[in-house]
């Protein structure tokens, strides 16, 4: 009877254990996921030319073992590494997705039958490294996604074909998995996203707060977009040689062949001008058989105290 009792109150124990598993909802959790969603779209289109339709179907929260029982078709896993926040994380894709994107990639065009079932089998080189790179897409994208919380580099260290091998926690550990439905060239397919809870731990604070307004320093996607904007700006200078204080009186005394003499000499360095403001200067010479100027000395101290690296200057 002892033994039975034993038995019984195990398997009670193991139920209770596998019922389900406490979690804290991370509401800024499913904001990140939806930015993804637009920037996949974006991302998905400009790399294969082709429209990939990316949507968020669920956000589940479990163990890891319950999760990894149950991965995509012929997945392809790639471990990934969150640099600032030293933790990992997995991405997952079926293989026939993966390989249709491979397909697109090298040029082909999927086609238009039945979707066969993709044989467990590792890549070969040139398929191994078009799938690196859209993993290393999807990363890029996930932290962008992630800019309104921290700022983080997401690194592909490597790739799997057996979920066995992609064991980044205990089994027992909670997670949260976010499943993307993706249609491209009459092809369907799952992305995975499964965060551990402990890689997430930097920054589950703010994970954990309501979204509200520019809560989080606005939007830095916007930021990025003006800078880039800043940067390309087109600017023009004017070259100035000398000048010199003189009355009107001269000037209007001044006739068509008359010399003005400068007191100056040739080796005096040209100035570059911008609205009254002297940013560089430097000796002049020639170059190609035109007048050109060599950039000695940058004067971008201003009196305003502007930054150095308020402008971005192209070839003058």
């Amino acid at each position: 009877m002892t033994g039975k009792a034993t038995r019984e109150a195990r398997l009670v124990m193991e139920r209770l254990a596998n019922s389900g598993v406490t979690h804290e909802r991370l509401p800024m959790l499913d904001i990140v996921f939806d930015r993804t969603v637009q920037m996949l779209t974006e991302s998905f289109l400009h790399l294969t030319s082709t429209e990939v339709a990316v949507q968020l179907d669920e956000i589940q929260y479990a163990r890891f073992s319950d999760f990894m029982a149950e991965p995509p078709e012929a997945p392809v896993i790639a471990i990934v590494r969150a640099v600032a926040w030293d933790q990992s994380f997995l991405l997952m894709l079926d293989g026939n997705l993966v390989f249709t994107l491979v397909e697109i990639l090298l040029g082909g065009s999927p086609s238009d039958g039945p979707k066969q079932r993709v044989q467990q089998r590792r890549p070969t080189s040139i398929e191994l490294q078009l799938t690196n790179r859209i993993f290393k897409l999807i990363a890029e994208r996930l932290s962008e996604a992630f800019e309104q919380i921290a700022e983080v580099e997401f690194r592909i260290e490597r790739l799997e074909m057996n979920p066995q091998f992609a064991a980044i926690t205990r089994t027992t550990s909670a997670c949260v998995r976010s499943r993307f439905r993706l249609d491209i060239a009459r092809s369907k397919g799952e992305l995975q996203v499964l965060f551990p809870y402990s890689s997430l731990e930097p920054v589950k604070e703010h994970l954990s707060q309501m979204f509200v307004g520019d809560q989080f320093g606005g939007d830095r996607s916007w930021n990025r977009h003006f800078e880039d904007a800043l940067i390309k700006s087109e600017l023009s200078f004017d070259a100035v040689l000398h000048s010199q204080m003189t009355t009107l009186a001269d000037v209007l005394n001044w006739k068509p062949g008359q010399t003005i003499t400068f007191e100056t000499s040739a080796e005096t360095e040209v100035r570059f001008m911008l609205e009254d403001m002297e940013f560089f200067r430097g000796p002049m010479g020639r170059k190609g058989g035109k007048i050109a100027a060599q950039i000695e000395e940058i004067n971008l101290d201003t009196e305003k105290d502007e930054p150095a690296n308020a402008f971005g200057l192209g070839d003058l």
